[in-house]
């Protein structure tokens, strides 16, 4: 469990490395066609190809077609709201900022979702997740463009570095979510209980961040906010580094998983 605990922390821990984008702030800014576009990509991936691939796999893996249905269609039903609120409600008045809270949100989500897999791997007497030099790189890369979701609309919208420090801990919990895996197993074993636990819990906050990402956490933030931005000066480079990210994020998770 220390070895376990030390991977953890450092799931956790590595998108606040993101913070080292306010030394070159005026370059992000610049740039927009290509950050955005770039951001755009990485999170056309996590939010929809990768959380909703999820949703179906685990869908399939349910002993009862209703609840796991029932449980994926919650699950983008909560993450649509919770998008909607943040960027139609009444308490973040500004747009900017809007972009800035959904995205902490989304990869506060995100980190629970990657924490259950880095736990869920440590289930068994012997590790099943492969923790070598390539794998440890590209989760480094993986975790830290996570960061940079949150810290590129931080910047545009005028944050100071040391308030957009904060935001960045959302990252954390994915401490928490890595023993989550181990606390279920450790009290249902290999119960039918535990088993539909370990796939509910995945997958219902996977489905959240697929509609967070788009409509819902994920959705909503891709359409809502960060695409809008990336195509806001109508050039032609942004549809190309949208595909630039969505290609190298899908690469660094075919080294990861």
């Amino acid at each position: 469990m220390t070895d376990l605990g030390i991977l953890a922390f450092g799931l956790g821990a590595i998108p606040v490395v993101a913070i080292l984008l306010y030394n070159i702030d005026r370059f992000v800014l610049r740039h927009r066609e290509a950050t955005w576009g770039f951001l755009c990509g990485v999170i056309g991936f996590l939010g929809l190809s990768h959380a909703m691939s999820l949703v179906l796999f685990n869908h399939s893996r349910f002993g009862d077609a209703a609840i796991a249905t029932a449980l994926s269609f919650v699950g983008l039903v909560v993450g649509a709201s919770v998008a909607w609120f943040i960027f139609e409600g009444p308490f973040v008045q500004t747009e900017p900022n809007r972009i800035v809270w959904a995205a902490v949100a989304f990869i506060g989500l995100h980190s629970v979702g990657d924490g259950l897999v880095l736990g869920g791997g440590f289930i068994s007497v012997l590790p099943l997740l492969p923790i070598d030099a390539v794998t440890v790189a590209a989760t480094v890369v993986h975790r830290f463009l996570e960061g940079c979701v949150i810290i590129v609309p931080a910047i545009w919208a005028s944050w100071k570095p040391r308030s957009a420090l904060v935001l960045l801990f959302a990252s954390l919990t994915a401490i928490p979510a890595t023993f989550l895996p181990g606390l279920i197993y450790g009290a249902y074993g290999p119960s039918s209980l535990g088993a539909t636990l370990q796939l509910a819990i995945p997958t219902m906050l996977a489905a959240m961040e697929a509609t967070l990402g788009l409509l819902s956490l994920g959705l909503l933030l891709f359409v809502r906010g960060f695409l809008p931005i990336a195509s806001a000066d109508r050039g032609s480079r942004w549809p190309a580094w949208l595909a630039i990210g969505f290609i190298a994020i899908g690469l660094v998770h075919f080294l990861v998983e």
